[in-house]
C-alpha cells in the first residue's frame, strides 16, 4: 500500500476539493440498478430563451481531435443509448483568471429549490501541479454547456476529496435529470459491456468497453475498473451498461479506466441534501471483495473454510486500533458475510449500507446498531457482531484514509 502525506486525500490526483469545504467519507461502497431511465425523462423540456454565450474550447494532451466514428453494431447501440440521455449530459469548463483548468463532463442529477444539481469530478477545481490543493469556489469560473449549445455560469456547491466528486449548481433548468439508483448486489461480479459518456464543446462523446473484475491498481477497493478508452473529457461523466443501468462515475486512467460506483455518488448526494456535508460513520474497516481474489488465495481460503462461497463476502484487510471498539470485535482476516441480513458482494455495497445507517442514526440523533455476520477462517468459526454507527470526528480516523494511493 502506498504511504502518503498526513492529511492528504485518498485519491491524490484524482481527488480535489476546496479546503474550506473538504469532507471525508470513510471507505468503499458500490453502485447500480438504473431501470426505466428513458421513461423518467421529460422529453418536452422547455428551454430558457437567451442567446447562446460563447463557450471556450478546452482540450487536453490526451484528447484526439479527430476521434473516428464507430459504426460497429456495438458502437451504434452505444450512440442510441447516449442520444436517449443527451439533454442531461453537459460539458463543464473551469478557469481561473481566464486560464482554463479542465474541460470535463457533468450529469444533471437533481433539481433542488431554485437550483439544478450537476454531478461531476472534483478534479474540476484542482490547482495545476498539485495533488491536494484546490481553488476556492469564489476563485473559479465554471461554464456549463448544455445540449443545445447554450452556455451558462455554474457554481461549486460541494466537493469531496475522499471520492473525487463535486456538485455544480446552476439556476433551475427545465431539463430531465438522471436518477442514481443502486444495481443488484451481485452486479460487480459481472464483466458486462459498458459505455462511457462524455460531452465536449462540440458534441456528445461515447466510448465502449467492458467492466472487469480486477482490482483497481489505485489501492482503493471501492473503485471498479472498465476498459473504455476514454480521454480527460470523459472525467466526471457516466459509465452505463447496455441495459441502461448506471454503473458509476468515470475517471481517467493510463491503462484502464477507474469508475466510482454509483452507490457512493448517490449516498454523497443524499448526505449533502440532508446535512449539507458528508456524515461518515466511525468504522474504519478496509477490505476487498472475496470474488476479486486470485485462485491461489481462494484455494487457501477454501482449505480453511470448505463450505465458503467464493462469490460473497468482504475480507477485512485493516482496522485501526484506535477505532476498533466500534467494530464489534472484527479482526483482520475475517470475512464479513452480511449486514442486517443483506448478503455482501462488494466493498461498495458494504459502504453504501453503512452510509445508509449513518443517515438513520443522524436523523434520529441516536447511535445506530448494525448486525454483521462474520466468518473467521483461522478457526472456521461463525460470529454475529454489532457495529456501532456514530459520526466520526477523530483525527486518527481521517489520517487512516488519507492518500491511500497516488495517481
Amino acid at each position: 500500500m502506498s504511504q502518503g502525506t498526513p492529511n492528504t486525500p485518498r485519491y491524490s490526483k484524482l481527488l480535489v476539493t476546496p479546503a474550506s469545504i473538504q469532507t471525508r467519507l470513510f471507505f468503499p461502497p458500490h453502485a447500480w440498478l438504473f431501470d426505466s431511465l428513458l421513461d423518467s425523462f421529460d422529453w418536452e423540456a422547455i428551454f430558457l430563451d437567451k442567446e447562446d454565450a460563447s463557450f471556450p474550447e478546452a482540450t487536453t494532451e490526451h484528447d484526439c481531435p479527430s476521434d473516428p466514428e464507430d459504426f460497429t453494431e456495438q458502437g451504434l447501440d452505444a450512440k442510441k443509448l447516449v442520444l436517449g440521455i443527451s439533454k442531461s449530459i453537459v460539458s463543464l469548463v473551469s478557469s481561473v483568471d481566464g486560464k482554463i483548468l479542465l474541460s470535463c463532463t457533468g450529469t444533471i442529477v437533481d433539481h433542488v429549490g431554485s437550483a439544478t444539481w450537476i454531478l461531476t469530478s472534483a478534479s474540476l477545481v484542482r490547482k495545476p501541479g498539485s495533488d491536494y490543493d484546490v481553488y476556492q469556489a469564489s476563485d473559479v469560473k465554471i461554464e456549463v454547456l448544455l445540449h443545445n449549445k447554450r452556455a451558462i455560469d455554474g457554481r461549486i456547491a460541494m466537493c469531496n476529496l475522499q471520492y473525487n466528486i463535486a456538485i455544480v449548481t446552476v439556476d433551475s433548468l427545465d431539463l430531465p435529470m438522471i436518477a442514481l439508483k443502486d444495481p443488484p448486489g451481485c452486479y460487480s461480479m459481472l464483466a458486462c459491456p459498458v459505455i462511457a459518456v462524455g460531452r465536449d464543446s462540440k458534441s456528445l462523446r461515447v466510448k465502449h468497453g467492458d467492466m472487469t473484475r480486477e482490482r483497481s491498481k489505485l489501492d482503493c477497493s471501492e473503485l471498479l475498473v472498465c476498459t473504455c478508452p476514454v480521454t480527460k473529457t470523459f472525467i466526471g461523466g457516466l459509465v452505463m451498461d447496455f441495459g441502461r443501468r448506471i454503473v458509476g462515475i468515470c475517471f481517467f486512467g493510463k491503462d484502464t479506466t477507474p469508475v466510482l460506483p454509483i452507490e457512493i455518488a448517490a449516498r454523497c448526494l443524499q448526505h449533502f441534501k440532508c446535512f449539507g456535508t458528508l456524515k461518515q460513520p466511525c468504522l474504519c474497516i478496509r477490505g476487498h471483495a472475496l470474488h476479486s481474489m486470485g485462485l491461489e488465495d481462494l484455494d487457501k481460503m477454501r482449505n480453511m473454510c470448505p463450505d465458503l462461497s467464493c462469490g460473497t463476502g468482504i475480507v477485512v484487510d485493516q482496522i485501526p486500533e484506535v477505532l476498533s471498539m466500534n467494530c464489534g470485535g472484527i479482526e483482520v482476516g475475517d470475512i464479513i458475510c452480511s449486514i442486517d441480513g443483506v448478503v455482501l458482494h462488494s466493498v461498495a455495497q458494504f459502504t453504501a449500507i453503512l452510509l445508509d445507517g449513518m443517515m438513520v442514526a443522524m436523523s434520529s440523533k441516536n447511535k445506530g446498531i448494525l448486525q454483521a455476520t462474520i466468518r473467521r477462517p483461522r478457526d472456521d468459526t461463525k460470529l454475529v457482531v454489532m457495529l456501532n454507527m456514530r459520526e466520526n470526528s477523530s483525527v486518527d480516523f481521517n489520517n487512516f484514509f488519507c492518500n491511500r494511493f497516488s495517481f
